[in-house]
């Protein structure tokens, strides 16, 4: 697997061209499709089952939202750091108990975060609903910076493979710049490189929410 940016920004290029000609209505995202060869990647065998978090160069829009569990100080900071939502101890449990209210926590939250003292209140009531979705959150002690914490969580994309050989993340949004989409793009073929899987894809896709696939050019 070798990708110049050149070439994944041409693709890229080339799939806002054909989403904008299918006259959608709303603005668009952009996602990649890795694919791996099956032979050489065996999703049965849970070590090869990619699901880890990974930073990108630009953040997403709409922005990646952002929940944390705690109080005091740390809900102050999280809450001050752009967090979306903060819930309360008191309230953890009372989620737990209702299972339509921690799936749509679940749902509504890309990413989450948590005061030390909360992890175990979080692991006993919603560990069920938010580790099933790789979602479970980071514990963080009272004097993190949790501002640089919930900015890197902007841009940052969770990489998630479950029974077959290929993963799917977004990369982009049609207000941002081709060059800024490719980058991230390159962030991701990057991270799997790092985990020696770049021999074994055979393919990368990239398209827009409703605008058909453009392989990316070795």
């Amino acid at each position: 697997m070798s990708f110049s940016t050149e070439k994944i920004e041409a693709a890229v290029a080339e799939a806002r061209a054909k989403g904008i000609e299918k006259g959608v209505k709303f603005e668009q995202s952009f996602d990649i499709a890795v694919n791996f060869r099956r032979k050489e990647m065996d999703t049965s065998k849970p070590e090869n089952r990619l699901n880890q978090e990974v930073t990108i160069p630009y953040a997403l829009y709409p922005p990646a939202k952002v929940c944390a569990f705690g109080e005091g100080e740390f809900a102050e900071k999280a809450s001050a750091a752009g967090a979306e939502r903060v819930v309360s101890k008191d309230e953890i449990p009372k989620m737990g108990e209702a299972k339509a209210t921690k799936r749509s926590l679940a749902k509504t939250y890309d990413f989450f975060i948590a005061s030390t003292d909360t992890m175990p209140l979080v692991g006993r009531y919603l560990g069920q609903a938010l580790g099933t979705r790789g979602k479970m959150p980071k514990p963080y002690p009272p004097q993190a910076d949790l501002k640089a914490v919930v900015g890197q969580y902007r841009r940052t994309v969770r990489v998630r493979m479950k029974n077959t050989p290929t993963f799917h993340v977004k990369v982009g949004h049609i207000k941002m710049s081709d060059k800024e989409i490719a980058e991230n793009i390159a962030a991701v073929l990057r991270f799997v490189e790092s985990k020696g899987h770049a021999g074994k894809v055979s393919s990368v896709i990239v398209k827009t929410t409703m605008g058909p696939p453009v392989q990316i050019s070795e």
